[in-house]
């Protein structure tokens, strides 16, 4: 999802905090050598799909009944109160949110100072923290893939947790695969700095002292790249969960509900292959975004007021190893309107399916 470049907060988007350390030790001491790339490579692309990950969902599979494993959440703004007004709203407290970090100069984001003061002493929420390879300010893939930035990142780590946020999960560079961030990946070469900066990063943090953080590699799905994803995968040690950005979009020209979710799910590089991608690598997958879309400048490009793709979504999370998922609860400043829990907004039929599906 574009966003537009940060000046404070108020222009980003935007597991229990109880997290059990030798689970996490086990899920990152899983080494990834050049023969698993390889077969990764190949085995995401083509080739047969486990019957669980392939079987498709009809609209309305979900059912309130249905025992989440997974951990649920939001982004509704940028304080802890504009996400409790939404768990408030759908009936459930919230056990995750996605938050971004303020990122025009370096010391903004070494010293997410209000995110700290709001986060770090709500220990019911496990806070996943959207944070860009470098600031507005100026940097690039070749310096990041070669160390220059991990002083800053670790600077960063000593303020998480010097702030009560050390087992914060890290979402860095996320939307990697799409054309509209400054970390965006448009060729091999990129990918491969792409990786070698996540393996910089990820060392620079974890070597600070009492952190526990956890490292969500995010796609957008579709993939607007044209790259294969998993070419900038950094190594199954540096990742916590293989994550993606969902919105429910028309594919080109306007489609019918499960179309449209179908051509989310089947994409080259949609649902399916993360799933696939993640399962192959023994990692959780997870959505620190999902939402309807309803763009009044643009009304083809969203599903708008789409029960469908929330009970499918639900079904998706359901049905597959999922860690955590937060809808997008918020708006773009491209005009997009993504808010579902809105008293007068555009997804009533969608509310209700989701405040029936959650609470």
């Amino acid at each position: 999802m574009l966003l537009h470049e940060i000046r404070g907060r108020g222009h980003y988007r935007g597991r229990h905090r109880a997290r059990r350390r030798a689970s996490r030790i086990r899920r990152l001491a899983l080494p990834l050598g050049i023969g698993a790339i390889v077969v990764g490579l190949i085995a995401v692309d083509g080739g047969s799909v486990d019957q669980h990950v392939a079987a498709g969902r009809t609209a309305g599979a979900a059912s309130a009944t249905v025992n989440r494993t997974w951990k649920s959440g939001v982004f509704a703004g940028y304080t802890p109160a504009a996400d409790r007004g939404f768990a408030a709203w759908r009936g459930a407290p919230i056990q995750t949110a996605t938050e971004f970090t303020p990122a025009v100069t370096w010391a903004q984001l070494e010293d997410p100072a209000q995110i700290i003061a709001d986060w770090g002493s709500v220990h019911s929420v496990q806070l996943v923290l959207s944070t860009a390879l470098w600031p507005g300010q100026g940097g690039n893939l070749k310096a990041a893939s070669r160390g220059r930035y991990d002083h800053h990142f670790r600077e960063l780590a000593r303020n998480l947790v010097r702030g009560g946020l050390a087992n914060t999960d890290i979402r860095l560079g996320w939307e990697f695969n799409g054309t509209w961030y400054r970390w965006s990946v448009q060729s091999p070469r990129q990918a491969k700095e792409f990786a070698a900066a996540w393996r910089h990063i990820v060392r620079a943090m974890r070597s600070v002292p009492d952190q526990q953080f956890g490292f969500d590699w995010c796609v957008t799905v579709p993939n607007a790249g044209g790259l294969n994803p998993a070419l900038s995968y950094p190594g199954n040690r540096y990742v916590t969960e293989v994550a993606a950005d969902v919105y429910d979009r028309n594919p080109g020209a306007r489609v019918d509900p499960m179309q449209r979710w179908n051509a989310l799910r089947l994409a080259s590089y949609g649902l399916l292959w993360q799933a696939k991608f993640a399962a192959l690598h023994h990692k959780p997958i997870a959505f620190p975004e999902w939402g309807l879309v309803s763009n009044p400048a643009r009304p083809a490009a969203g599903g708008g007021d789409d029960p469908t793709f929330v009970r499918e979504m639900y079904a998706w999370f359901a049905s597959h190893n999922t860690s955590f998922e937060d809808y997008f609860d918020s708006v773009d400043h491209l005009g997009a309107d993504f808010r579902i829990s809105a008293p007068d907004g555009h997804f009533p039929n969608a509310a209700a399916a989701y405040r029936e599906l959650y609470s």
